[in-house]
């Protein structure tokens, strides 16, 4: 979405903000002279490897991000905020999801300069409240996340209020009108028009922190396939911690809403524990999305990247689960060696209903990262394996799964 098409109401009141005749020119000047400038860079190779019917269909991608932001001092309580982002392809041959390779591996990290944050901020109260475009993290992006793992970021155009006057008690509200999502400007669906609204209550004991949230999804855009994200979500999270024990547990129930053309109603549940044994620690996770006749649960604002392995077989459009439903059992261990942050980890995929051909292997997948930061930089090596289950075809026979293998190589500068 061009920044130009933000309500206009924002841009009324960054208008105002910003011109030099709204306020004191001194007072505006500080707010300016003492803001501050951000400079990241992040360099990735990315290469695919899908075992098809007839030999190898392979891909890969040389990509740079820059990004450049500032940030305006806080001047009776407001600030300002603007980002840019440009993402351009070095090298390599893939389906950016823009370019019109379908033939090729997917590598969604299509190139173009956008503005991927600009908003206003106003804090007093306890409370901070932003209107603009925005980057939105809930939990732990399971429902609402910002994709920060590919190139180009997913932002949300948003009115949003987060308050914690209440001692250990967080509340976030947000109405959003528009998700920006990663494949870009071009793309006829890199942005999805909304009427949405996005209800979280935080409360922290000793024991841990309990979260309760209603997230009410509901599209005002009539492209194909958008209608099917009009849902209504509510569920509770439970952090808890006990010892070298930590662990969540989450559970939540979704229907269809709006002009969804799926009449169903579908759960979704979480059980994960992280042992700590220095110098390692050992996580098991259980998750597990559902599916009925009419429908399954989807989570179309996640960070999908962080679930269900890495390898991004599942997406389904970023509906995030496929027609039969997904269960995912699965195992990490992870630690610090020789300065080195490093993890394994193993995933053992199942749908909750029988395919069409009558099974329920989804497959297996192996993976693992080392990564460190100094000063100013960082650099991660990570690979992923995916090994297809026995059954061929899901999503109501739309997906046929295959072996493939991704290795990603990043670098980041910060300034």
């Amino acid at each position: 979405m061009n920044i130009i098409n933000l309500p206009s109401a924002a841009i009324v009141i960054a208008t105002a903000f910003f011109s030099q005749n709204s306020f004191a020119a001194e007072s505006l000047g500080q707010a300016f002279a003492k803001g501050e400038v951000h400079l990241n860079l992040r360099l990735r190779y990315e290469s695919v490897t899908e075992d098809a019917r007839v030999g190898e269909n392979n891909g890969s991608a040389l990509t740079l991000k820059t990004r450049l932001n500032f940030k305006t001092d806080g001047y009776q309580g407001f600030s300002g905020f603007i980002e840019m982002d440009d993402v351009s392809n070095f090298a390599g041959s893939s389906n950016d999801g823009v370019n019109g390779n379908v033939s090729e591996p997917l590598i969604a990290d299509p190139v173009g300069t956008e503005v991927n944050q600009v908003f206003l901020a106003y804090k007093n109260w306890d409370t901070e409240f932003k209107y603009g475009r925005q980057r939105l993290v809930i939990d732990n992006h399971r429902f609402v996340g910002h994709v920060g793992w590919r190139q180009n970021e997913q932002t949300y155009d948003a009115f949003t209020i987060a308050n914690s006057s209440i001692e250990n008690l967080k509340l976030t509200y947000a109405h959003i009108s528009n998700v920006n999502r990663i494949f870009g400007e071009a793309s006829a669906v890199g942005d999805t028009e909304m009427d949405s609204h996005i209800l979280n209550a935080n409360y922290t004991f000793a024991a841990g922190s309990l979260t309760a949230f209603a997230y009410l999804l509901e599209t005002d855009d009539n492209f194909a396939g958008f209608k099917r994200m009009d849902t209504d979500t509510y569920g509770l999270r439970w952090q808890g911690k006990t010892g070298i024990f930590a662990y969540n547990l989450e559970y939540a129930t979704q229907k269809g809403a709006g002009d969804n053309p799926a009449d169903y109603t579908a759960d979704y549940m979480l059980a994960e524990t992280n042992i700590k044994l220095s110098p390692v620690a050992i996580g098991f996770g259980y998750e597990a999305l559902s599916a009925d006749d009419d429908g399954f649960f989807i989570t179309p604002l996640a960070t999908l990247f962080k679930f269900q392995g890495w390898t991004d077989n599942f997406l389904n459009k970023g509906l995030g689960n496929i027609s039969e439903g997904i269960t995912d059992v699965y195992m990490t261990l992870s630690g610090i060696a020789y300065g080195l942050n490093w993890q394994l980890a193993y995933h053992d995929f199942s749908s909750d209903q029988d395919s069409t051909t009558g099974g329920s292997d989804l497959g297996t997948e192996i993976g693992g990262f080392v990564g460190k930061g100094w000063g100013h930089y960082s650099a991660e090596l990570r690979y992923a394996s995916y090994s297809a289950g026995d059954t061929e075809s899901f999503n109501g026979g739309s997906l046929t799964l295959v072996d493939a293998q991704k290795v990603w190589l990043t670098f980041n500068i910060n300034f």
